[in-house]
């Protein structure tokens, strides 16, 4: 006779509690938990407005890199152009 297979050849496991507890304690546990879980909701809270505060800190220092990028790209095309003796317009003929 062939054995069964998947699910119906695991062993079933039923989680217990450790000790038993009287309804008052549950109570108070399922209270405990309650109250933690307001705790670690409010620090998400927290850490979610420092983590909002530091990604536009990032964006704005990026922002601004690129903009000092941007002039001193400007201030090498400009020394070069001065440099070359040849006007914009005839250096804008030659990039076309």
């Amino acid at each position: 006779m062939p054995r069964p297979k998947g699910s119906k050849n695991r062993a079933k496991t039923v989680e217990a509690v450790n000790t038993v507890l009287a309804p008052e304690e549950i109570g108070k546990k399922i209270d405990e938990i309650n109250a933690e879980i307001g705790k670690l909701s409010d620090e998400i809270k927290v850490k979610k407005t420092e983590l909002k505060k530091l990604m536009k800190a990032k964006a704005d220092m990026e922002k601004a890199a690129a903009e000092k990028k941007a002039q001193e790209n400007k201030a090498r095309i400009l020394a070069a152009v001065e440099a070359s003796g040849k006007s914009v317009d005839e250096i804008l003929a030659l990039l076309k």
